[in-house]
């Protein structure tokens, strides 16, 4: 419907019918006021026909419903300047923002704030001033600005700003002194006092955390790090949840105190299963493993929690640790490799394929590894021992053929290259690439040269001794 009362309306405006064209517009304002094309037209039109008043309040509607209209704010400059000092340094800042000029919106907000007497006026000013810094990373004098709404208004979402604010910061005192503030102005809010409750248990303060606890779970938590286990094994036994990731921890927890392992093992799996991403199901197992003086294991798991958190240069180090401690185990092998591949680090990724394929012989991800590795080298008589291996273990594998066809075709036997290429496209017929392998295959020229003694070519002889 907004098309053809547009494009009806535009035909009057081009006709010069101003009147009939706004009288248009204003019918289908309560049915378009939402659509920001028309708020445009529309306020465009007041703004042609002198209506001041109607072109501010639709230009206020459009920056509403589309923040990011520029032209409504570079109208509303216009409307404000001389009218509302207050709404022009914030339209201004706004305006400035949209062009990516955050730091000298904070002088416009700033003048906002000394243009008027009205408290919410000042309050809101006061929150964009808050965000403008924080954008251009001055966070003290963010804080500055939501504790200066705090003196003129109680607002529960900035205690939570400035307690998220200093915990970013690691200054957890502070968090807790806003926070401390926030429960006591909203007694009644339970997620304020649950944050600050997790924050007296960071600081290892289970009495303060079990006082601002409201709900079993944290009331648990605060019960276990204190020691007093068969009251905490009371409430866990009392939640009804028992869908929740953090109840199976929470046992987990207890046994742990208890030193049964088995037990405590059984809800740590309970709780992978439920959350199998979570990095503290991996801290737990490497707690267990430690308190067992597995170091191994220890180290193993603590790698998972980190490779979890996507901290792979502290999880390299644990895999390195726990292969250290067991080099016969090939889980830390395998995301050894993991880490050097996605890294690009194909000196390391080489040795541990080949301690890998030393300790699982079959092991297709260190066979297409070293495979791929002495390719790059351009030694593909090596290259061609661990892509045969790989095609013997893993059938399927199309791009393995693919892989070890190259290797014999550099190798100048192209009767076994174009074997390679045509296993390769009956097993993959539709991979996006077969086409031009079908082509290549059409116009070789088969051959079953050597494959021992002088066999490389010349470009490959200059490449290896670039390689030296």
């Amino acid at each position: 419907m907004s098309n053809g009362v547009l494009i009806q309306a535009q035909m009057l405006i081009d006709e010069e019918q101003y009147d009939r064209a706004y009288e248009m517009l204003e019918k289908a304002y309560e049915k378009l006021k939402d659509d920001a094309e028309y708020l445009e037209k529309i306020a465009l039109l007041a703004k042609t026909m002198e209506k001041t008043e109607d072109a501010a309040k639709y230009w206020e509607e459009l920056v509403v419903v589309n923040p990011n209209a520029l032209v409504g704010y570079a109208e509303l400059l216009d409307v404000y300047e001389n009218t509302n000092k207050y709404k022009y340094y914030i339209t201004r800042a706004k305006y400035k923002i949209l062009n990516e000029k955050v730091t000298q919106s904070i002088d416009d907000y700033k003048k906002a704030i000394n243009n008027t007497q009205d408290e919410v006026e000042i309050v809101n000013a006061r929150f964009l001033l808050a965000k403008a810094y924080e954008h251009v990373g001055k966070t003290q004098n963010a804080i500055d600005e939501y504790y200066a709404i705090l003196e003129q208004k109680s607002d529960m979402a900035i205690y939570y700003k400035l307690a998220d604010m200093y915990a970013e910061m690691g200054d957890r005192f502070s968090a807790i002194n806003v926070l401390e503030k926030g429960v006591k102005a909203f007694p009644q809010v339970n997620e304020l006092a649950e944050y600050l409750s997790a924050l007296y248990l960071k600081e290892e303060q289970p009495e303060k955390a079990l006082e601002y606890s409201r709900n079993s779970f944290s009331k648990a938590k605060a019960l276990l790090v204190k020691g007093d286990n068969e009251e905490a094994l009371k409430v866990l036994n009392s939640i009804e949840d028992k869908q929740n990731a953090n109840l199976p921890a929470l046992y987990a927890e207890y046994y742990f105190n208890k030193k049964d392992w088995e037990k405590c093992t059984e809800y740590i799996e309970q709780f992978k299963t439920i959350a199998p991403q979570n990095p503290l199901v991996y801290q737990m197992k490497a707690l267990v493993c430690d308190a067992n003086n597995d170091l191994y294991g220890y180290h193993f798991n603590m790698g998972k929690c980190y490779s979890y958190k996507q901290d792979y240069d502290l999880a390299l180090a644990e895999y390195l640790n726990a292969h250290r401690h067991d080099a016969k185990q090939s889980g830390a092998v395998k995301e050894i490799i993991k880490i050097n591949e996605a890294s690009g680090d194909k000196t390391s990724s080489m040795e541990f394929y080949e301690k890998l394929v030393r300790q699982e012989p079959d092991n297709p991800i260190a066979l297409k590894g070293l495979g791929d590795v002495y390719a790059d080298m351009y030694e593909f008589r090596n290259a061609l021992e661990y892509y045969e291996k790989l095609v013997k273990v893993d059938s399927n594998n199309y791009e393995a053929y693919s892989k070890l066809g190259l290797c014999y075709e550099k190798l100048k036997n192209t009767q076994k290259a174009k074997e390679c290429y045509e296993i390769c496209i009956s097993k993959a017929p539709l991979s996006p690439d077969i086409e031009k392998l079908k082509e290549k295959v059409s116009k070789m020229v088969v051959s079953d040269g050597p494959l021992e003694g002088e066999s490389d070519g010349l470009i490959d002889k200059i490449m290896k001794l670039f390689k030296k």
